[in-house]
């Protein structure tokens, strides 16, 4: 409830504020403050009169909330032990393909829905039924009601129909109907026990270890349709399951035979051609081994009518027909004919032979022949009229009706207020509308001269009923409306396990309780959840690892952040219904954007199906290329993803699509890579005339053939073609190069060249030529005599000329030692002069030298300044 509906009216923002009598709040007039209280205080003290108003109500509202759900239900029953103590005696199962039809999916919904807390509600109260309240229930729809509240129920239906029909039919005993399925019952089955769903035990007490309102026996209900045997479960609410006994039966035909079957399905077919002989006598049954009798004839045959007059093509089920034509033969007396439409056997004598009476009946005759008529009487008439007066026709004895009764009489009109002469053949009624109520008590009758037998009231009811969602659809009527009969399934969070309860106990009945994983999608990036039970309301923060690529490429370590829960404190009040200061709670994305729950969307073209945020679902573009086969039949539809007008074909191009413009891409030859050159055709591409570049054998000349020529030629004309006729230039192993023509593969061996080299002797005096191989094979020159004596010469030369080397080298050592003496002896007599000098000098020549050093490491720290200024400035101009 919201909380201004709790302060009241008047004591919001809204228009229509007033003074309250407290004059704590209420509208603020300006013209009523007192002049001892300022305009800025007078509008504090109402803003914060209604803070605390406001802040009242919301407790309350969080208090009566907290009521409601710890007082809404009990418990849910353990449903596993309570459901396979039930079964115990069943030998069959409720889950199993021989029990699975409608009584086995209503037992299965009945045994969960009992054990489940607010699931069963009463219809006529509306309101759950709990586990130790007295009940009822229906024989037809297995409908719960409270024992009162269906008592109440017969009392007041059968007290609205006594006090409508007692008038007319005094004593009589009033039937009663179910509020939801309608099943009729007499007025004595009216219930006054609390019983248990067998019928066993009155009054059964409660055990949370059996279903509620059971006795724990075992049903023994015959089952339905009826076999022979009873229901094995122990006492429960709904249809009895299917009987679990094993029979043996045959199937529908009889051909197979007997075999084991549970008693509840014993019905069977074999799947083997019926043959049964059909109702038309001629044929068999050719569908299959099928319950209940064979369907008629479906062959048809030449077929004649009753009469043998006309032949038709007719069904073989439906060998008798009477054609439309009249029988027309003579009758016995041969002047008139048969007027009877076709049929059998005789036609029977002529129906105006024997005695006959003129029209009035007072005169008879049997002398006339049949083709002459009876002459009418000279008496009166004498017919009723069969008029409100019972006149008789004062006319002479006619053929043909009597006509209208003309007698003029005082007439009364229906409803017996109004008389008016007229003819007695005209009906009276008077234009007084009737003022009685209808059966409904709640409209007038409102018809022209009415007799007192006002009809029901044909208007609809449309009163609202208990569930305050629907409005009675019944014909207006007295008392209370049936309960809606709709129901809502009320279900777990992942749909699974659910309950029915009736119209409006949806948003006040507990969900059922849920033992399977939750199937909830995952509302952040992650593709599923952490397994856990299915519950009821939001699943809790996702605990994984974020996992997210971020932007410098590492995946996020941290916990899920797509919703953390922000507490933001001092949060300012906005109006006279907030707090001034309070904590205010968001969920927030950090830093990732919040994950949506997918939607699989098909894009325009149905190439893709993608899973877009529910916020964006539609029908997309996937940027592909359409694709659909052009009416060429070579090309595709090169326009983005669209939607195809007037193609009934998925695969063929529409309306709309791109026309063809390309050129034509039918696969070329293999070898070939030019495209054909003409547009695109069906009709065979002519040889493609271009030139290809290929290199030859040996690599060194580019050569231009024909596409056409190339692709058609064998391996063994592309090897010749491929040759350019020169010599090969590979070297071989031996250095020379090969001596065969333009050649595949690798060149022969040097075994093969044919190349001369010249050969010395080690004197290189002496030169012979020999072949490449002979030279691999270490062919020699040997040195003759005059080479020896050459080599004897030239041994004497040289060491002659080693001698006078050696000569020379000692010479010149002899000069530089005799200079040597004569400069010892010159240094020796300076020596004494310097040390006399050396003394006079040596304070001078301290300071210089000590100003000659300081300077060198001056000098090097200004290098090394500019050298680094410089390097700077190159750095900056890059």
């Amino acid at each position: 409830m919201d909380a201004r509906q709790l302060i009241g009216p008047g004591k919001g923002r809204g228009k229509g504020r007033g003074r309250s009598n407290s004059g704590q709040m209420g509208g603020y007039d300006g013209r009523h403050t007192s002049s001892s209280m300022s305009t800025n205080a007078k509008a504090s003290a109402i803003f914060e009169n209604t803070r605390i108003l406001h802040a009242q109500a919301s407790q309350q509202a969080m208090k009566n909330q907290d009521m409601y759900e710890s007082s809404s239900e009990e418990d849910d029953l353990d449903e596993d032990q309570i459901l396979s103590q039930l079964m115990k005696n069943y030998k069959g199962t409720l889950n199993g393909s021989d029990a699975d039809d409608n009584n086995s999916i209503s037992t299965r919904q009945y045994l969960y829905e009992s054990c489940q807390s607010g699931a069963i509600t009463c219809l006529v109260c509306i309101s759950s039924v709990k586990r130790q309240e007295a009940i009822w229930n229906c024989y037809g729809c297995f409908a719960t009601f409270h024992l009162s509240c269906i008592q109440r129920w017969i009392r007041e239906g059968i007290a609205r129909k006594s006090v409508l029909s007692d008038e007319h039919f005094p004593n009589k005993e009033h039937p009663w109907y179910c509020p939801k399925c309608r099943f009729e019952y007499k007025q004595h089955e009216c219930p006054t026990r609390y019983i248990c769903y067998c019928g066993k035990v009155e009054d059964p007490q409660f055990d949370p270890w059996l279903v509620p309102h059971s006795c724990g026996a075992t049903c023994e209900r015959l089952l339905r349709p009826t076999c022979g045997h009873k229901c094995l479960l122990l006492c429960h609410p709904g249809p009895c399951p299917p009987c679990p006994k094993m029979v043996k039966t045959s199937c529908y035909c009889g051909k197979k035979p007997q075999t084991v079957r549970r008693c509840g399905a014993a019905s069977w077919s074999c799947g083997q051609q019926c043959t049964k002989l059909l109702s038309c006598g001629k044929h068999n049954c050719k569908d299959n081994c099928h319950e209940g009798i064979c369907a008629t004839c479906p062959h048809t045959s030449l077929q004649s009518c009753t009469c043998g007059k006309h032949k038709e093509e007719r069904p073989c089920s439906d060998p008798r027909w009477k054609c439309s034509d009249e029988c027309n033969k003579l009758l016995s007396c041969g002047i008139h004919k048969c007027d009877k439409v076709c049929h059998t056997g005789n036609c029977g004598n002529c129906p105006r032979s024997g005695w006959r009476t003129c029209p009035c009946g007072k005169s008879n005759t049997n002398d006339l022949p049949c083709s002459e008529d009876v002459p009418t009487c000279n008496d009166t008439c004498g017919k009723s009229r069969g008029c409100y007066g019972g006149h008789k026709c004062t006319r002479r004895c006619h053929y043909g009706s009597c006509g209208p009764c003309s007698v003029v009489i005082e007439k009364q009109c229906r409803c017996g207020k109004r008389k008016k002469e007229m003819p007695c053949h005209k009906e009276f009624t008077c234009d007084m509308k009737c003022q009685k109520m209808r059966d409904c008590g709640n409209h007038q009758c409102k018809r022209k001269c009415c007799e007192g037998d006002c009809p029901r009231c044909e208007q609809v009811c449309g009163r609202m009923l208990q569930c305050k969602r629907h409005k009675c659809q019944s014909n207006c009527h007295r008392g209370p409306c049936y309960p809606c009969i709709l129901t809502s399934r009320v279900t777990c969070n992942c749909g699974s396990t659910g309950i029915t309860v009736v119209c409006g106990k949806e948003k006040t009945t507990k969900p059922p309780r849920c033992k399977k994983p939750c199937k909830i999608p995952s509302s952040c990036h992650h593709p599923t959840r952490r397994p856990h039970n299915c519950h009821f309301g939001p699943c809790k923060r996702c605990t994984q690892v974020c996992s997210i690529v971020m932007k410098c490429g590492h995946s996020c370590p941290a916990d899920c952040h797509d919703e953390v829960l922000v507490k933001n404190e001092q949060v300012k009040a906005a109006g006279p219904w907030e707090l001034p200061y309070q904590s205010e709670t968001t969920i927030k994305c950090i830093p990732c954007p919040p994950c949506k729950s997918p939607v699989p969307k098909v894009c325009l073209g149905d190439h893709e199906r993608s899973n877009l945020p529910c916020f964006e679902a539609r029908r997309y573009c996937c940027g592909r290329k359409c694709g659909r086969l052009l009416k060429c039949g070579n090309h595709t539809c090169s326009l983005l993803c669209h939607t195809v007008e007037g193609s009934l074909d998925q695969k063929m191009a529409g309306k709309n699509c791109a026309a063809c413009e390309e050129p034509c891409t039918k696969p070329r030859p293999e070898g070939c890579i030019h495209s054909c050159s003409q547009p695109c055709h069906s009709n065979p591409c002519e040889p493609c005339k271009k030139r290809i570049r290929k290199r030859c054998h040996c690599g060194l000349v580019i050569l231009h053939h024909l596409c056409s020529e190339w692709t058609a030629a064998d391996d063994l004309t592309k090897l010749e073609i491929e040759s350019c006729g020169n010599n090969c230039p590979k070297p071989l192993s031996c250095d020379h190069y090969c001596t065969k023509l333009c050649h595949p593969g690798p060149c022969p061996g040097p075994e093969t060249c044919t190349k001369k080299m010249i050969i010395k002797c080690p004197c290189k005096r002496r030169k012979k030529d020999f072949v490449c191989p002979e030279v691999r094979n270490g062919a020699k020159v040997e040195c003759d005599s005059v080479c020896e004596e050459i080599k004897a010469k030239s041994n004497a030369e040289k060491e002659e000329k080693l001698r006078q080397k050696k000569d020379e080298e000692a010479r010149i050592r002899q000069i530089e030692l005799e200079k040597f003496d004569r400069r010892m002896q010159k240094t020796s007599k300076s020596r004494r002069r310097r040390k006399l000098s050396d003394q006079v000098d040596d304070d001078s020549n301290s300071s210089i030298i000590r100003n000659k050093y300081f300077q060198i490491p001056m000098f090097l720290i200004v290098i090394s300044v500019l050298v680094a200024f410089a390097y700077n400035l190159v750095l900056q101009s890059k």
